[in-house]
C-alpha cells in the first residue's frame, strides 16, 4: 500500500536543502555526463526519504521552467 506523502511534511529548509542537492547533481552530471553520474544520481534520489524524492519532481520542474 502506497502512502501518500504531503510536501507540507518538509520545511522550507529541508526544501531548500533539496533543491540545492538537486540542482548540484544535475550540473555535475550535464558537465560531463556518464552513465555512473546518472546511476549515482538515481541511486542518491531513490535513498531519500519519501517526502524529498516527491519534492525533487517540483525542483527538477523549477529548473525546467
Amino acid at each position: 500500500m502506497q502512502q501518500n506523502v504531503c510536501l507540507m511534511n518538509l520545511s522550507p529548509e529541508d526544501q531548500q536543502r533539496v533543491e540545492e542537492a538537486v540542482r548540484r547533481m544535475v550540473a555535475e552530471l550535464r558537465a560531463r555526463p556518464t552513465q555512473e553520474k546518472e546511476d549515482a544520481l538515481g541511486l542518491e534520489i531513490a535513498n531519500m526519504p519519501a517526502a524529498e524524492r516527491e519534492f525533487v519532481t517540483t525542483v527538477l520542474r523549477r529548473m525546467l521552467g
